[in-house]
Order: C-alpha cells, then sequence, then structure tokens
C-alpha cells in the first residue's frame, strides 16, 4: 500500500491511489487509539492514591505528570501523533485530488 525511504534525513512515502481509501480508513482507526491514549493519560493524571503516605502519593504525582505534564507525556505524544496522522491524510487526500484531475484532464483531451 505504501513504500517509505529516507531522501536527506526525511522520509518520503508513496501511496497506491487505487487503495488510497484503504490507507484513510487504516489512519482513521490509529488515529482514534491515539484519540483513546490521550483519555487515558487524562484519567490518569487524576487517579487519587490509595494511601497518602509520602512515597504513595510521590508515586501517583510522578504517574500524573508523566501522563499529562508537557513534552514526553502521553498525552503530548498522542497528541502529536494525532497532528502527523491528520497531516499525512491531509497529504495523501491531496495526492488522490491531483490524480482525479490529471485524469480528469486527460480524459477531456
Amino acid at each position: 500500500m505504501t513504500e517509505a525511504e529516507n531522501v536527506n534525513g526525511h522520509t518520503k512515502f508513496r501511496v497506491d491511489l487505487d487503495r488510497a481509501p484503504e490507507l484513510l480508513a487504516e489512519l482513521d482507526a490509529v488515529r482514534e487509539k491515539y484519540l483513546k491514549a490521550q483519555d487515558v493519560a487524562s484519567e490518569l493524571a487524576t487517579v487519587t492514591p490509595p494511601f497518602g503516605d509520602e512515597v504513595t502519593v510521590d508515586v501517583f504525582k510522578k504517574i500524573s505528570r508523566r501522563a499529562q505534564d508537557g513534552a514526553g507525556s502521553l498525552f503530548h505524544t498522542a497528541q502529536g501523533m494525532v497532528g502527523w496522522i491528520d497531516g499525512f491524510k491531509a497529504a495523501v487526500q491531496k495526492a488522490i485530488d491531483e490524480h482525479k484531475r490529471i485524469d480528469s484532464e486527460k480524459w477531456m483531451e
């Protein structure tokens, strides 16, 4: 369906446009998983420690920070992947539209 190669440190993808709708559907499914990961991160950030001792409270604070506190957190990473998927989907859709435009121009000739 897709083929990837590195060009000057950037990843370049080739998409079989006949199977592009399948790819878009798969990307939607992956995107949904990252949205669920954001929900899990939000839940983890609000879990109340079962005990009030200093060690347990400290561990739960660390879990909360790791789940939702800035760069590198589960929430932030999932958010970044949702953005990447949205950008990739837009690029695939643009390629589909361009391919259709070229095909229609050829038929008009």
